[in-house]
C-alpha cells in the first residue's frame, strides 16, 4: 500500500505545533477552527488560519490538495461516508499509544485494507492483544492471540490480514457485512496479483477464476484457523466473488443467495451489432432478467447526463428482449420484502429457486 497516510493531509503532533510558536492555549483552540483533532495530541491542518494565535501553523502545510478539498466541500463533506472512513483511517495510522503486541483488527483493520463497510462505528480503534483487554474513548482492546499466518503489516502497524478480517466481521457484524468485506478484499487481491486494476471491466470471467483460486489458497486455510463459526464462514466463501464492485452489489448477491437464486451473472457486458450497449451488474441469463437499482443519489453524484444515458440504455435493453427489475438500495435490508418485490416483478425467476446458501 502507498505511504499517503504517513506523508499527506498535513498531520502534525502537539510538539510540532509548539515548535513553530503556538502556545498550549492556542492549540486547544484550533479544533473547529483550522485543524481537526484526529487523536490525543494529533491534528490535521485543514486551512491556513488568519487568527494571530494560529497563523504560525501555516508553515506546516504541505498538502494543499487537502486544504483545497476542505474549502470546496464545506456543505457536503460531513455527509460523505468516504470522508468519515478517511478520517478514521488517519486516526488509526497516526495514533501514538499502541501497546507492544497490539494488532489492529475488526472494523479498524477493514479500514486499513480499504474493505467495503456500511455505517459502522469508527470512533474507537479496534485492536487485539495476547494478554490484555481494556477500553477507552480512543481504543477498544480485546484479548486474543493471533496466528502468525493471519498477520500482516500496513503503514507500519501490525494488522490482521484482509481474509481473516472479513471472516472476523461475519461474527462481529453479521454474514452480509462480512461477505461485503471479504468480496472487496478479494477484488483488491485479484487486481494486485494479476497486475490489472481494470480486470473486472476487461475480463470478468478471468477475474472470477483467479478469485476462486485465491479463495481456495488463502481464505480456506484461514477458515480452519477460526475457533468457531467455520461452517457459516465456509458457506459464505462458497459464494463470494471478486466481481462485486461495491457494498450494494455484495449485499445484492448475498440476498439473492439467501433466496436460493444462485445463477445470476455479475458484470455482464451486453453488445448489439458489434457495439457496446451496457454493462449489467446482475443478469439472470436463463430468463434475460436484469436487476437495476434506482436512486437519486447516484444521479446527484454523477450528474444529469447519467440519468439520460441510463434511460437510453434501458430502452435499448428492453428492445433486445431483456426484462428489468427495478429495486432500491433500501430493499436489500429486508429479505422478505426484497423477495416479494423481486418475484412480483419477475415471476419467471420462481422456478429457478433452490435451497438458500444460509
Amino acid at each position: 500500500m502507498s505511504l499517503e497516510y504517513l506523508e499527506k493531509y498535513n498531520v502534525v503532533d502537539h510538539r510540532t505545533l509548539r515548535s513553530v510558536g503556538m502556545t498550549n492555549d492556542a492549540i486547544a483552540g484550533v479544533v473547529d477552527c483550522c485543524m481537526l483533532r484526529l487523536a490525543r495530541g494529533i491534528y490535521s491542518i485543514v486551512r491556513a488560519c488568519q487568527k494571530p494565535a494560529h497563523t504560525s501553523a501555516a508553515v506546516l502545510i504541505s498538502d494543499t490538495d487537502w486544504t483545497e478539498y476542505f474549502r470546496a466541500t464545506s456543505k457536503s463533506r460531513e455527509q460523505n461516508p468516504k470522508y468519515q472512513e478517511h478520517l478514521a483511517r488517519l486516526r488509526i495510522v497516526h495514533y501514538r499509544y499502541y501497546r507492544t503486541d497490539d494488532v489492529v483488527s475488526g472494523v479498524s483493520a477493514a479500514l486499513l485494507h480499504e474493505m467495503s463497510l456500511y455505517r459502522q462505528p469508527m470512533k474507537r480503534i479496534s485492536v487485539v492483544h495476547p494478554t490484555v483487554s481494556s477500553r477507552s474513548t480512543e481504543i477498544d482492546r480485546r484479548r486474543r492471540r493471533c496466528d502468525s499466518d493471519d498477520l500482516c503489516t500496513v503503514y507500519g502497524l501490525d494488522c490482521v490480514r484482509p481474509e481473516r478480517t472479513g471472516l472476523d466481521l461475519i461474527a462481529a457484524l453479521g454474514p452480509a457485512d462480512g461477505m461485503a468485506a471479504l468480496e472487496s478484499g478479494l477484488r483488491a487481491q485479484v487486481e494486485r496479483e494479476t497486475g490489472k486494476p481494470k480486470i473486472g471491466m476487461t475480463d470478468p470471467p478471468r477475474m472470477r477464476k483467479v478469485g476462486r483460486e485465491i479463495v481456495e489458497r488463502d481464505y480456506g486455510p484461514a477458515v480452519q484457523r477460526l475457533a468457531r463459526g467455520r461452517k457459516r464462514a465456509s458457506a459464505i466463501l462458497s459464494i463470494i466473488s471478486p466481481l462485486s464492485e461495491s457494498y450494494a452489489e455484495s449485499r445484492t448477491s448475498f440476498a439473492l443467495h439467501q433466496l436460493g437464486l444462485h445463477d445470476f451473472t455479475q458484470q455482464y457486458n451486453v453488445g448489439a451489432n458489434g457495439d457496446f450497449v451496457a454493462r449489467l451488474d446482475f443478469l439472470h441469463r436463463p430468463t434475460n432478467t436484469i436487476l437495476a437499482f434506482d436512486g437519486d443519489q447516484k444521479y446527484a453524484d454523477a450528474g444529469a447526463d447519467t440519468r439520460v444515458k441510463e434511460g437510453r440504455q434501458q430502452n435499448e435493453l428492453l428492445n433486445m428482449g431483456f426484462r428489468i427489475v427495478h429495486l432500491k438500495f433500501s430493499d436489500l435490508f429486508n429479505l422478505k420484502f426484497f423477495g416479494m418485490k423481486l418475484f412480483d416483478q419477475a415471476p419467471q425467476l420462481i422456478p429457478f429457486q433452490c435451497a438458500p446458501t444460509l
